[in-house]
């Protein structure tokens, strides 16, 4: 049997499975096999390309799915097949590095406790050139995935053992299956990253609707919700689990100064139950739940990137006395900051511009 099995789940993916493909076949760790998930209905065109390689390396394994699964099933499908100890996430528009599999599979073998590793990740596209970098410690990763999916999914390796025994398998109910089964597998498991990138993130090829972006903002405050009561025993309110929706700032769209006061008031009020709840139940590491818990509240008053992590000196108080520059500023501060591509920062800017008018 392989140490690493390679799950890439494929849907008319032909103008960039090669490079999908050949990057994982140029790993230097070569111990692995594919299970190539095509789903049902992909174009005779991915199709043929996927079945070449399935000649090519006798490593390389495609499954037809004989009905539409969707990218839920398709991935539990995937972890049943799995014969590696390990399993590695890959997306068919995405490229990992050389050393990618080498690197996780020492971690995975030199941290028995950690149930998902993965790394930073580099966002190419047209005027696109950033880096992800997620949390890296296991506290960390632990207490972040309460409020927001800060992982780097196609750079992801699964330590298999830990999903089959807890039945940690992905939740077709849910369109962000991804950030709903990370909040499921804290209870099972450390979740950490390596420092390094590892992977290359396509940007610009996905064709997500408004509707959807919609729904999946919704669910995310729902997810979060999920997870408290779950973890720490704490229950929210409807109106509570919506200020936790994160895929846009709510709280920017607000124009009435009253309304935006009161729902800043509302955030706070929550945050500081999760703090004291967990003060408790102890289920999170104290340091590492005020890191999130300024991060959250630097993002909706402040426009920090959700994943800005810094040290809170002075408690749970010292969070909510930070004064902030304009929110919109602090975004295009950011922003300009993080994404070297200059024509990428200067349509973004504009478009920005133009919200405010």
């Amino acid at each position: 049997m392989p140490k690493v099995t390679v799950l890439l789940p494929v849907y008319n993916s032909e103008k960039y499975i090669r490079e999908s493909i050949d990057s994982i076949i140029a790993q230097s760790f070569t111990d692995w096999d594919m299970l190539i998930l095509n789903e049902y209905g992909s174009n005779e065109e991915c199709t043929k390309i996927v079945k070449e390689y399935e000649q090519l390396d006798k490593r390389i394994k495609v499954i037809c799915n004989d009905k539409r699964l969707g990218l839920a099933k398709s991935l539990n499908l995937g972890i049943r097949k799995a014969t590696g100890e390990y399993i590695a996430r890959m997306d068919a528009d995405d490229i990992s590095r050389r050393d990618r599999f080498q690197k996780e599979v020492d971690f995975l073998d030199s941290h028995p406790n950690v149930a998902v590793t993965g790394s930073y990740q580099h966002h190419f596209g047209v005027d696109i050139d950033w880096i992800h970098k997620p949390a890296t410690e296991p506290a960390q990763c632990k207490s972040n995935v309460v409020f927001f999916c800060d992982l780097c999914h196609s750079t992801l390796m699964l330590r298999k053992s830990v999903f089959v025994e807890n039945n940690l398998y992905y939740d077709n109910t849910y369109l962000a299956e991804d950030f709903e089964l990370w909040s499921r597998v804290i209870d099972f498991g450390d979740i950490a990253n390596i420092p390094e990138v590892l992977g290359e993130y396509r940007v610009g090829e996905d064709n997500i609707t408004l509707e959807k972006k919609s729904m999946l903002h919704l669910e995310s405050g729902r997810i979060v919700a999920k997870t408290l009561k779950r973890t720490i025993g704490l229950e929210l309110l409807d109106d509570e689990c919506i200020l936790f929706n994160n895929w846009k700032n709510d709280y920017f769209e607000i124009k009435d100064i009253n309304k935006k006061k009161e729902a800043y008031r509302s955030l706070k009020n929550v945050l500081r139950k999760i703090y004291e709840k967990n003060q408790e139940v102890k289920f999170f590491d104290d340091d590492a739940l005020l890191r999130s818990i300024r991060a959250k509240w630097a993002w909706a008053r402040g426009g920090e990137p959700f994943n800005r992590m810094t040290d809170v000196e002075g408690g749970i108080d010292s969070i909510f006395r930070t004064k902030y520059p304009n929110p919109y500023i602090n975004r295009f501060y950011y922003f300009w900051k993080e994404n070297k591509g200059v024509k990428a920062k200067i349509k973004k800017i504009c478009k920005k511009i133009k919200e405010l008018f």
